[in-house]
């Protein structure tokens, strides 16, 4: 991830893979088939941390709401939310539509994603007493935090975490019916 990070996707090599993590390309070849190969695993790995991390932070929330927040803040916030990283996963998502294993990663991903979102959005709704397009939700939630991560590798200085976060919670509350309180006093 290194790698990807200071020459870009396309610049990572075998030989700079192996000296960035002082191995040799026989123990690279020995574990995987080809550069592809390994980074399609790299992908996994990464997509698999983001989840897990994501998982732990609603698993630590109460309710739906609390939930979905958590879930947001861990995008912006460290580890996850660095330069570095932001410019490893734009690294994997620039091949993501030519590499069959990258895209097929990446699809499996974002559609878990989403769906864990979706069923979020539902249990909001519900509780509030309402309804929502949990896809379209979900969907444009994803959009708004990736176009956040582009943003942070175009110009890191152009926002804050917090401006991402509250920026991602108020395209939340577009979507979100009016808690039953708010409903009864208008």
């Amino acid at each position: 991830m290194r790698c990807i990070a200071r020459y870009s996707y396309s610049e990572t090599t075998i030989d700079r893979i192996c000296e960035e993590a002082k191995v040799s390309r026989g123990l690279i070849n020995h574990h995987f088939q080809s550069k592809d190969e390994l980074m399609a695993q790299t992908y996994k790995r990464l997509a698999t941390d983001l989840l897990d991390v994501s998982r732990a932070a609603a698993a630590n929330a109460t309710g739906p709401e609390e939930k979905l927040d958590a879930i947001i803040k861990v995008c912006f916030a460290a580890p996850v939310f660095a330069p570095k990283n932001v410019k490893v996963w734009l690294g994997f998502w620039s091949v993501a539509h030519s590499d069959p294993v990258i895209r097929k990663a990446h699809k499996e991903l974002y559609s878990g994603y989403r769906q864990a979102l979706k069923k979020l959005f539902d249990q909001i709704a519900e509780v509030r007493g309402g309804t929502v397009d949990s896809d379209l939700a979900a969907l444009t939630l994803t959009a708004v935090i990736d176009g956040f991560w582009l943003e942070l590798a175009r110009d890191p200085t152009s926002f804050t975490a917090e401006d991402a976060l509250a920026g991602c919670l108020r395209v939340v509350g577009t979507f979100l019916p009016p808690p039953k309180a708010a409903r009864k006093r208008a």
